[in-house]
């Protein structure tokens, strides 16, 4: 379902581009998916589905196999995220990434909401809409 016209989460809003801001959020959820030092197959599953539906083409494998040696850059990935819709996004898509979550995993997230500067109660909400798509 495309996005509103009137929203700042519409693609052609975005400070550099759809394309480029879709891979800050497939290396957001890899990011997401490894901080527990595993990326499971239901985890690699979800970001390779996110990539797919975001229309990145080319050699999909490859860059997700690139990406998962990676070292994670938190301070690369929140400064991707220019405005306030990119910083909820990029938190919810890391969030996704990952379907139980590790002490490790929330760890990660608490650090990434914390420097992107989320309010808690924002935090929260989109945990309960994780959870909500889960049930």
């Amino acid at each position: 379902m495309p996005a509103p016209e009137d929203t700042a989460f519409h693609p052609q809003r975005l400070p550099d581009g759809e394309e480029a801001f879709a891979l800050i959020l497939v290396r957001g959820m890899v990011a997401a998916a490894r901080a527990d030092g595993i990326v499971d197959t239901s985890e690699c599953q979800l970001i390779l589905d996110r990539m797919r539906d975001t229309g990145v083409n080319g050699a999909i494998e490859a860059f997700l196999s690139g990406e998962l040696v990676r070292p994670v850059d938190v301070d690369e990935l929140v400064a991707a995220a220019k405005t306030d819709a990119q910083k909820v996004e990029l938190y919810a898509a890391s969030r996704l990434a990952v379907d139980a979550v590790s002490a490790d995993e929330r760890a990660y997230l608490n650090r990434l909401a914390k420097r992107l500067k989320l309010p808690r109660a924002l935090v929260e909400h989109v945990e309960g809409c994780v959870l909500s798509l889960s049930a």
